[in-house]
Parts: structure tokens; C-alpha cells; sequence
């Protein structure tokens, strides 16, 4: 698995209008899996455990072994679980991927970060969804509807149109105007 997104800033409950339309479309359930991928220092899958869903079972993956092994150590909820390791992840219902798709800030927009490492870690991502579960994808560098992989999934409607702060790009680094595509669902 490439690393992504080098930043690890992140904050407590930094996306509630996204995590609040995606509770329309995921139950809360002790048997439903949510992964955060880039979770980070963890802040995300505490959000995610305290607020949106208190039943359901959250892991947190991070490629910076020392930030998941703070996590590990300073965990008190017994729902939330965290890996460094790709080999140990499952298939989810769920998956996250938070300003993690991109390298932030980035001054020359498109350098630094290519669409073909885009791509390689969204086919990784899309090995750890359950056939009918669901991706969000937000602040992402390029669209995901520009990718194969799109192919095996549909669009979720939403009703927030806002993808992020990143600007999006088309697979030839053409600036994409009003994506307005955050959610989908594997069908195959």
C-alpha cells in the first residue's frame, strides 16, 4: 500500500455534514463494519463511534505505524480497533476516505500527487468493501467517477453537493468544476 496524503492533521467531528448524509444509507448496527482509511491520529473513528455510530464496530488504518501504535495505546472505546498492517484489514461495510486521496496543501495543483497513485489506491480501497457497501470519498485530488473502478459501483445521491476543499481533477488534469460525487455503492 503507497502512502498518500503526508499530512496527519486532523480534528474531532471535522466533516458532520458529510458523516450526517451518510447515516441515511448505513445502519447503525453492532454487526456493521466502518473503516476509516487514513485514519490518522484517530480523531475520525472517535467521531465516528461517539456520534454517528454507536453500535457499529470502527477500525482505523494508518501506513505511520508510530501514529497507530499511539492510537492503540491511548484507545479506551472497545469498538474501535486500529491497524498499520493492510494484510490485517477485512471487507467492510463502510469505508472512509477523508482528505486522504490528495496531497495537501499543493501548490502546483496537480504535481506531487498522480492520478495513477489515485488509482492504484483505489483499487487496494475497493478490496476492503463488501459487495453493496458503501465509499465516501471526500477531498480527493481527482474524481473517482474518472476511474475504472467507478464502473462497479453506483452513484448515492446526496443532498450536500460539497466534495471538499481539493480541487478536483479529471484523469488528464483537466480542473473538474462542481464535482458534486462523494458516495457510492459497490455492486460488484
Amino acid at each position: 500500500m503507497l502512502i498518500n496524503q503526508i499530512s496527519n492533521a486532523t480534528s474531532y467531528n471535522r466533516y458532520p455534514d458529510i458523516f450526517n448524509e451518510v447515516t441515511k444509507y448505513v445502519s447503525d448496527s453492532p454487526n456493521t463494519q466502518i473503516l476509516s482509511f487514513g485514519c490518522s491520529t484517530g480523531k475520525e473513528c472517535e467521531t465516528l463511534s461517539n456520534i454517528y455510530f454507536k453500535q457499529s464496530k470502527i477500525f482505523g488504518f494508518d501506513l505511520h505505524e508510530s501514529i497507530i501504535n499511539d492510537n492503540i495505546r491511548s484507545n479506551t472505546n472497545p469498538r474501535i480497533t486500529y491497524f498499520s498492517d493492510a494484510s490485517t484489514l477485512n471487507k467492510y461495510d463502510l469505508v472512509f476516505a477523508m482528505s486522504v486521496l490528495c496531497i495537501w496543501p499543493d501548490e502546483n495543483n496537480t504535481k506531487g500527487y498522480s492520478f495513477d497513485l489515485f488509482t492504484e489506491t483505489l483499487n487496494s480501497i475497493d478490496r476492503l468493501i463488501k459487495i453493496g457497501g458503501v465509499l465516501c470519498i471526500y477531498n480527493s485530488k481527482y474524481a473517482f467517477t474518472h476511474t475504472k473502478i467507478s464502473n462497479n459501483y453506483e452513484i448515492i445521491k446526496t443532498l450536500n453537493i460539497n466534495t471538499g476543499f481539493v480541487h478536483k481533477y479529471s484523469k488528464n488534469n483537466e480542473r473538474l468544476l462542481n464535482y458534486p460525487h462523494f458516495l457510492f455503492r459497490k455492486l460488484k
